[in-house]
């Protein structure tokens, strides 16, 4: 299986091949039986007694030649050949497939077939997998001198599965991380499905077998990467979008019957849309800025079809797998690269495919999560690179980096000591090396995210990341009751500051422990990714959504595997320490940064967990193939080809010294990426800028009486306005979101009406009374008359330029409803 040509193993175990062959027959017996006690309404058919007749030839042909071994013991050295043992693997692969489409893929109609055939399949398993292990062994013999080159890996993981204990322990015993907090609490996200996990592990397993028989690897260096990002996307768009039935995607609805984004998603939509009408973030201060500015440009290339946009931005996520495929290559090797890229994959078609069943934020849906995430993966690839390098280049490099994260996310900015703290250990505690660095990351940060602080001065007054209005949700936190009620909060009076302080300092014992609960369900959720061992009951029924209703509590089998998980992450961190040092350490310090913003914000599960959670498997990954890389080194592999050697970080310090031009135009470059969300705001001119005698004379141009126009607009509530109608949908009667803040144009209301949103100088939501689903164009440029509600406008007229609609006469008063 390692070794490529024979050695003197082959003859040290040539006893053993008697035993081979004799245990061989012994399993058939095994089997047949098992075959035998399978129910029968008529008897032994045919086709169970030729099953029966081949388990027996088995029985009679291991025997036979379990005897002639013992004659002459090298009759059967040339078995162990590189040919028979991956026969003997492929079997036994070919052989659990089989089993496991047999019982899973159409269980109401195989389940007869599996249960007849399956002993036979099982002994092909078990043959397969034991020849696999006694060929290796009568090839390459036994190496435990190799495998003890891993003991220090061992002994570090020993130390990190005790820390991992008791903070098991912790939680078991004092419930702090699984108990509700009254402010906020959700469901863990989704999880990788068992089949997914295994297949997964098996294929990171067969990679690292081939890289540790093989000595160039330039075409697998470039095959790999491209091959997950293929699966992905390939996987990814094989789930129509007609999927998108969640909080982020209401019901696709008549009149355009299109996906249109809802939510946190409508409102980072929305705000893509106010940048190309020239309305520049409606005057304030948009949350995620170049996430917004990212959907500006999908917007900008596909208009308003939102199949094409979804697609564009699916196809960018998929790199998300590739960017940890390099993460851990780096960390460890290939096969935990393809491990964890895979898992990734996987974890988001299942979130796909549930998307309609329960609340996901997935590569499909407009929400800065999953974007995050994949940020995030890249700034540890960015900061090992700095931290290997040390100089002034990779420190410009880094430092300007985080400051485009932080406009991702802002919430990032905790990720900063974390990594910093780390970093004093990687220059070896020589402080005054750090703090050069540090001062240098932070300028260049720093200069990346001026030009979106500026911008905000010049809307509201003051630096800021975000509008003060966003901090409103934070605010609320901090109290015993009335979380989430954003009312409480007045920007020109309240400091979400000056509150979370003056909040901990009374209660410093509450506030520590709700910390302590949402940094803990943040860590667990990333460990509920992996699965658990629940109900399965085929490929072709609905996903067992098993964590949606989790409660805090497990079955003992499942305390059980969640320890084996700790072990294998344990190893994993054991592996990393061991390979790179405290910058294995990196994805791990970004995780708890992260978590802890999670912690003080008073959130975590499902989405909140996304961008940090993959950190989990992502160890989980490099520990299950530092298991498997130990078991192929006591059969005979090197550990210099299975495992790559450790990393040596240099030693230089930053220095001014080595300063180049052209590190100016790296600086300008971050710069004028941090400033693309002012400029672009200045590019687009306003669309929408008619007088109202325009606007008049339009709509009389459409047919509509002049003087009934200003006879209607004479009324205090009436209202003439342009601009682009966006995400039209048709509700009846009782109809309607019935989500905790629903929008008012989807509000459940008493008539039959099409809702949508109004886009100039601010958002307006539109109702048009109607039963019919009227041809009301996605993004079109729309007039409207309307009767200012509570809150909405109850449109009368809707005039798109080449057709309009009425929905009520203009004389009737604005005071009817």
């Amino acid at each position: 299986m390692i070794s490529q040509t024979p050695n003197s193993a082959s003859k040290t175990h040539l006893h053993l091949w008697p035993w081979f062959f004799h245990t061989a027959a012994f399993e058939s017996l095994l089997a047949i039986l098992l075959l035998y006690l399978v129910p029968s309404e008529s008897g032994l058919s045919l086709a169970r007694l030729g099953l029966l007749a081949i388990l027996a030839l088995f029985f009679f042909a291991g025997t036979y030649f379990g005897f002639i071994a013992r004659r002459d013991l090298t009759r059967f050295s040339f078995a162990a050949r590189t040919s028979f043992i991956f026969s003997s693997a492929l079997l036994s692969l070919t052989s659990g497939l089989i089993l496991f489409l047999l019982r899973y893929l159409n269980p109401e109609k195989l389940l007869p077939y599996y249960e007849r055939l399956s002993p036979l399949f099982w002994y092909l398993l078990i043959i397969g997998l034991q020849s696999v292990i006694f060929l290796t062994l009568a090839r390459n013999g036994f190496h435990p001198r190799e495998f003890s080159k891993r003991k220090p890996v061992y002994f570090s993981a020993f130390i990190a599965f005790c820390l991992l204990f008791l903070i098991f322990l912790f939680v078991v015993i004092t419930k702090i991380g699984i108990t509700p907090d009254t402010a906020y609490w959700g469901e863990p996200g989704a999880a990788i499905l068992g089949w997914q996990f295994i297949l997964s592990i098996l294929i990171g397993f067969l990679v690292l077998t081939y890289y540790a028989t093989r000595t160039t690897l330039h075409t697998t260096n470039l095959f790999l990467p491209f091959s997950l990002y293929l699966l992905a996307s390939i996987l990814w768009l094989s789930v129509p979008v007609d999927v998108l039935k969640n909080s982020f995607y209401a019901p696709i609805t008549p009149p355009a019957n299109m996906p249109f984004p809802y939510s946190d998603a409508g409102f980072y939509d929305s705000l893509s849309q106010s940048l190309l009408i020239g309305s520049g973030y409606f005057g304030s201060i948009p949350p995620r800025p170049l996430y917004v500015l990212f959907l500006a440009i999908l917007h900008f290339f596909f208009g308003q079809n939102y199949p094409a946009i979804i697609t564009a931005q699916t196809l960018v996520l998929a790199f998300f797998p590739v960017t940890l495929y390099f993460l851990a290559k780096k960390l460890h090797s290939p096969a935990a690269g393809v491990t964890v890229a895979l898992f990734a994959i996987f974890r988001e078609l299942v979130g796909l495919w549930i998307s309609s069943n329960t609340r996901v934020a997935n590569s499909k849906v407009f929400t800065t999560d999953f974007p995050t995430a994949m940020a995030l993966a890249v700034l540890c690839l960015v900061l090992i690179w700095w931290l290997e390098r040390r100089d002034l280049k990779s420190t410009l490099v880094a430092g300007g980096f985080f400051g485009l994260v932080l406009l991702f996310r802002t919430q990032s900015l905790l990720v900063l000591p974390v990594v910093f703290i780390l970093a004093w250990f990687i220059y070896q505690r020589k402080t005054k090396e750090w703090i050069v660095a540090g001062i240098v990351f932070a300028a260049a940060m720093m200069l990346t995210v001026l030009p979106w602080l500026t911008h905000n001065y010049t809307v509201i007054g003051q630096f800021a990341f975000d509008d003060p209005r966003q901090s409103a949700v934070i605010y609320s936190q901090y109290s015993f009751t009335g979380n989430l009620d954003l009312s409480q909060f007045d920007p020109k009076t309240d400091s979400v500051g000056k509150r979370i302080v003056s909040f901990s300092l009374e209660n410093p014992a509450y506030v520590a422990g709700f910390i302590t609960t949402h940094i803990l369900n943040t860590e667990i959720g990333g460990l509920l990714a992996l699965p658990l061992i629940e109900k399965f009951e085929g490929l072709s029924v609905p996903v067992n959504l098993y964590w949606v209703a989790w409660d805090g509590s497990l079955a003992w089998y499942n305390l059980v595997l969640l320890v084996i998980y700790l072990a294998i992450i344990a190893m994993g961190f054991g592996a990393t320490w061991r390979r790179a040092g405290w910058i294995g350490l990196l994805p791990l310090a970004v995780n708890l940064g992260y978590t802890l913003a999670n912690g003080i914000s008073r959130f975590s599960s499902w989405r909140y967990n996304l961008p940090v959670d993959w950190v989990i498997y992502f160890y989980f990954a490099i520990g299950a193939m530092e298991v498997f890389g130990g078991i192929t080194l006591l059969f005979g592999a090197k550990a210099e080809t299975v495992f790559p050697i450790n990393i040596q970080p240099e030693t230089k310090p930053v220095t001014f010294h080595d300063f180049r031009p052209q590190f100016i135009f790296i600086i300008l470059a971050f710069i004028f990426t941090g400033a693309l969300p002012w400029l672009v705001k200045e590019l687009a001119q306003p669309r929408y800028t008619a007088s109202q005698e325009q606007l008049i004379q339009k709509l009389e141009s459409s047919g509509y009486a002049g003087g009934e126009i200003h006879d209607f607009l004479s009324q205090p509530a009436a209202v003439l306005s342009e601009g682009r109608m966006l995400y039209p949908r048709l509700y009846h009667r009782g109809d309607g979101m019935s989500s905790a803040n629903p929008w008012s144009a989807y509000k459940v209301r008493e008539f039959s009406r099409i809702g949508a949103i109004l886009l100039n100088t601010q958002r307006s939501d539109l109702i048009f009374l109607t039963k019919e689903p009227l041809d009301f164009p996605q993004g079109a440029d729309s007039i409207i008359l309307a009767c200012q509600r509570e809150d909405y406008l109850d449109v009368r007229v809707v005039d798109f330029g080449t057709h309009s609609y009425q929905s009520a006469p203009l004389s009737q008063p604005c005071t009817d409803n």
